[in-house]
């Protein structure tokens, strides 16, 4: 009988072995993996064309700034393909880092990183801005003052946009704040020195300007007149490349200068 229950006992441990290590094998870990292809070294707003390729289909890619990926662009979802594009730009000079976070089916990651050493290329460099007029200047925007106190003169800022892509298709899809200045208070000297903010944009490529008035509780008086932004940009005249460019827009009573510097 002793032996009779030990062989009973071990057939069990057989048994239940057995149906373990068949569990265990309809659990196959995923080996999914993605690799990044671009050009490495690319100039100030040129599109970088990105290839993600997959050892097998995914469904979702997201885009970050950095790989806890709190700053991600949002998710796209494709068909379960091994292969898709995406374009990006940037425009700060030295290596630039973006993180690729894609999922397979069945939601497994891989996290890829990818570092685009920028160069300055055809670019200029924005060194200053001055705001020469704007409506109602030197007359009071801000009404709760005298007529007679400097507080009644408009608190000026500037916001420069600009379009980028970011996770794009091939298009420059995306604009955003650019450069918000300091605020300079009752009109002041309206110059603003941008040398050390490394400010760099492509030859031609189109901007956007606004200005406004900051009053106190962060309310904003629109010297802008209700205009959309309005676009400029710096090129070559005749083979010549000027160190400033005024731009005047009549119908808001609005100029401003802009000082660049050329690449060498």
């Amino acid at each position: 009988m002793k032996y009779k229950i030990t062989f009973l006992c071990f057939m069990f441990y057989l048994i239940t072995n057995c149906g373990s290590s068949d569990s265990n094998d309809d659990s196959v870990e995923s080996n999914f993996e993605i690799e990044l292809f671009y050009t490495e070294t690319v100039s100030i707003d040129e599109l970088v064309e990105l290839t993600i390729v997959g050892n097998e289909g995914f469904r979702e890619v997201k885009a970050s700034l950095d790989d806890s990926f709190d700053n991600s662009s949002g998710t796209l979802f494709f068909e379960p393909e091994t292969t898709h594009v995406r374009y990006f730009t940037f425009d700060k000079l030295g290596i630039n880092t973006l993180y690729i976070k894609a999922f397979n089916e069945g939601g497994i990651a891989s996290v890829k990183e990818l570092n685009v050493n920028v160069v300055r290329g055809n670019s200029l460099k924005i060194n200053a801005v001055e705001i020469v007029s704007f409506s109602n200047i030197d007359n009071t925007w801000d009404e709760e003052f005298a007529e007679t106190d400097i507080n009644r003169l408009a608190d000026v800022f500037f916001i420069i946009r600009k379009s980028r892509a970011f996770f794009s298709d091939g298009e420059y899809n995306f604009t955003g704040n650019w450069h918000r200045s300091h605020v300079i208070e009752n009109q002041g000297d309206l110059t603003w020195d941008l040398s050390e903010e490394e400010m760099y944009v492509g030859s031609g490529f189109p901007l956007n300007f606004l200005t406004a008035d900051m009053d106190e509780d962060g309310l904003v008086g629109d010297l802008m007149l209700g205009r959309e932004y309005n676009y400029f940009g710096f090129n070559e005249f005749d083979g010549v490349q000027p160190e400033t460019f005024t731009f005047n827009f009549p119908d808001i009573d609005l100029e401003f200068i802009i000082t660049v510097e050329w690449p060498d």
